[in-house]
């Protein structure tokens, strides 16, 4: 059986760079796997939780869900977005005050998005 090195939720904290209070939380998540003493119920950490943890933080973060494109600002561009720009305005002019936006849209696309 292997023999686990264990050390306290304090040194646990320090050696990872977070509050004890973080370490509890991550627990109550299933983040982190600790060990109660029988009779105290004071927590230990097993070192390879706490190698597995700085391995995790020290990786770099993952790519973004949704990739930011600025915007092109060649005159072409320009020219086209003002064109539909004013096409929109255009558009919205139309709207009736007792009509929402939502309405409009709609009517508009031929369907609704919102239920």
């Amino acid at each position: 059986m292997q023999n686990t090195t264990y050390v306290t939720l304090k040194r646990a904290a320090q050696m990872l760079g977070v509050h004890e209070q973080t370490l509890r939380r991550w627990e109550r998540k299933g983040m982190i796997r600790m060990a109660r003493l029988p009779h105290s119920g004071h927590r230990r950490v097993p070192l390879e939780e706490i190698e597995r943890l700085q391995r995790s933080m020290a990786a770099p973060p993952p790519e973004p869900a949704v990739r930011l494109v600025p915007p092109r600002l060649d005159a072409k561009s320009q020219e086209k977005a003002r064109k539909l720009s004013k096409l929109v305005r255009a558009d919205l002019s139309g709207l009736e005050s007792e009509q929402s936006f939502d309405e409009f849209m709609a009517k508009r696309r031929g369907r609704l998005w919102l239920p």
